[in-house]
């Protein structure tokens, strides 16, 4: 039997990334953002729980890396490599091993069906909330208890559990929201860090 899919986002999803670029002035850096000094993604810690939550969740999904890198910045695309096989794994047992895709339009993989969770609807995340490709944004952190260390993780297994009978994505997880969780906000109106405008 196939496992269903689902997609994560790094920042601010699996790594702790705000916390860090929000403090830190990229003018003695010679760049414009935080984003863009070499290097900045590289030792960054996990979010809590997400180590733990993406060994469980490899047993009920296929599990992808979905996440951009700033264009400015070609060392990040190499830290959040070097980030994952540090933290899971470089090898064929690691549960993103050959999956990880980086993109600066994630709305173009929405097409594979499955759920994209992302603390953010940037760069094509809320694309995938979409009924005719199966797919869904789930937005990290949105509700309270949607992060890792509280009900995410036992609320996806749920998802994973009605998928085999139900073949509708968007039924699955309406049946598996008994706690009426808000699962995403508003498109247009995400409040963005002063230097992410």
């Amino acid at each position: 039997m196939n496992k269903p899919k689902l997609f994560l986002d790094m920042d601010n999803v699996l790594v702790d990334t705000l916390s860090v670029l929000n403090i830190t002035d990229p003018v003695p850096f010679g760049v414009k953002k935080p984003d863009q000094i070499p290097g900045i993604f590289r030792h960054l810690e996990p979010v809590s729980g997400a180590v733990e939550a993406v060994g469980k969740l490899s047993r009920y999904f296929e599990l992808y890396i979905l996440s951009t890198s700033p264009w400015e910045n070609a060392s990040a695309w190499q830290d959040k490599l070097l980030w994952l096989a540090e933290y899971f794994g470089k090898d064929e047992d690691s549960p993103f091993y050959k999956r990880v895709i980086l993109t600066h339009d994630k709305g173009l993989l929405h097409g594979a069906g499955g759920i994209l969770v992302d603390d953010r609807p940037y760069h094509g995340a809320s694309a995938w909330d979409d009924t005719i490709t199966n797919s869904f944004w789930l937005q990290f952190g949105y509700d309270e208890r949607l992060v890792w260390d509280r009900e995410l993780v036992d609320f996806l297994v749920e998802v994973a559990k009605i998928l085999p009978t139900e073949p509708s994505l968007r039924r699955a997880i309406q049946d598996a929201n008994k706690h009426n969780y808000d699962l995403h906000g508003d498109r247009e109106k995400f409040e963005a860090a002063d230097w992410e405008k």
